[in-house]
């Protein structure tokens, strides 16, 4: 799998988790980053980077459903993110 490929599955499984908690305007985010990366894929990787910085960032998200904390589904957010930043940092 190229590094392409890698970054389009884990915007796609991380927009799925996002969609689980009523996430739906940070999974349309993910979404059109995943869909953007094959066209523009510098551009779009430093518009995913510049989405981790800030108050009310990527990093700030944990992952509710009927107004409780999801652990499984927040520790698999946590590892997809950290992967993702590491794959658009590298290149």
């Amino acid at each position: 799998m190229t590094e392409l490929q890698q970054i389009q599955a884990l915007l796609s499984r991380m927009a799925d988790l996002l969609e689980l908690a009523a996430q739906t305007d940070w999974a349309s985010a993910l979404e059109r980053h995943r869909e953007d990366l094959a066209a523009t894929p510098e551009l779009t990787k430093a518009r995913i980077l510049a989405m981790y910085g800030g108050m009310g960032s990527l990093n700030d998200l944990v992952l509710y459903k009927d107004h409780q904390p999801l652990p499984r589904e927040n520790n698999e957010f946590d590892e997809l993110r950290v992967r993702l930043y590491e794959l658009c940092r590298a290149s």
